[in-house]
């Protein structure tokens, strides 16, 4: 009776505009970037807050000038409230780091970033013989410098679930003093026991968190709130149909299509999680879908934007594309039995 009560919750304030219908998709707006951040090379690949900036993490820094880059939040917040929408030109930080290429064969960049205090948290990916490894480490960041020290960094293997072309870990986030990493597949016909790893904000290993099986690639999540709720980037390109073996039972096939992804075989949506006392699972929030191009569009950064939506970045395919996703989240809803 309470599921069918939250449904119907959802219906209404649907229809008077706090929800989307359920298969309404909502159209990217592009914040056009300027300066060195725009370049396609650096393939933005994370995005993540300190406190009221936006750190761009590219995948791969320029190792001859090593940097990420910040846009204020102040400045995001009057670009979507003004009609004339001017181009940004997102802030260098410096970064200090080790060879990283030098010390992980194959290495091929950075992943997943997250903050706690002046600590920063990343993830790097490599790829050896065809075999895919992530790392987690450590660094701090000092803003008044404008500089991220990742010098000092140790370098801990994650435990990589199943070997898949191009797949690693992709997503980290902090809730209640503990890390969560999450594996970019979990679909239900790749792993029947999908999980998230915990660590400790020293990068202690604290177990597997069992994680409902997601479709399709898990390619980033947004901060967790106080309740542990947060969204993840849930993106398909039809040609990894045969590595990513979606399953039929898969959540597009329970609700209703929006008009574009009826048209299209990608996918591009945004889920909602809630970490729970026996697991993460996703709740009963409809997936948010985005309209879609003939092109799809790798997001590889999540964060939301206050109460005004959410920001996203796509790395390189089809290019460098940084955009504001209008929607109002006011409904908070329990998650499903895990």
């Amino acid at each position: 009776m309470l599921s069918k009560m939250k449904y119907y919750l959802t219906f209404i304030f649907s229809l008077i505009g706090i929800f989307p219908l359920l298969a309404d998709e909502i159209a990217p707006i592009e914040i056009i970037l300027e300066g060195e951040a725009s370049d396609k090379k650096l393939e933005m690949s994370g995005l993540a807050w300190y406190r009221d900036n936006l750190i761009l993490m590219p995948q791969y820094v320029d190792l001859k000038s090593p940097a990420f880059y910040y846009v204020k939040k102040s400045e995001l917040k009057n670009w979507v409230r003004k009609k004339e929408k001017n181009s940004i030109d997102p802030k260098r930080i410096e970064l200090k780091m080790p060879n990283f290429d030098k010390m992980i064969d194959g290495y091929q960049g950075f992943e997943a970033l997250c903050f706690h205090g002046d600590k920063i948290y990343l993830i790097i990916e490599s790829k050896e013989n065809n075999f895919m490894r992530s790392f987690l480490i450590m660094g701090t960041i000092n803003f008044k410098k404008s500089m991220i020290d990742l010098s000092q960094s140790k370098l801990n293997e994650i435990p990589i679930p199943i070997n898949l072309k191009n797949i690693g870990y992709e997503s980290i986030l902090k809730h209640n003093s503990n890390l969560y990493l999450f594996f970019e597949a979990n679909g239900a016909d790749i792993t029947q026991n999908a999980y998230a790893l915990k660590y400790s904000m020293s990068l202690d290993y604290k177990g597997k968190v069992p994680l409902q099986n997601i479709e399709y690639r898990l390619t980033d999540v947004s901060r967790a709130d106080s309740r542990g709720s947060f969204w993840g980037i849930n993106f398909f390109w039809p040609g990894e149909r045969s590595l990513l073996k979606p399953n039929r039972e898969n959540i597009m096939n329970k609700l209703k299509r929006g008009e574009a992804h009826q048209r299209f075989d990608h996918v591009e949506q945004l889920l909602n999680f809630k970490i729970g006392k026996n697991g993460i699972s996703r709740t009963e929030l409809p997936p948010i879908q985005l309209e879609l191009n003939k092109e799809s569009r790798n997001s590889e950064g999540l964060v939301m934007l206050d109460n005004l939506g959410f920001l996203m970045v796509v790395d390189e395919y089809p290019r460098t594309i940084f955009s504001f996703l209008p929607y109002k989240l006011l409904l908070k809803i329990e998650t499903k039995p895990f």
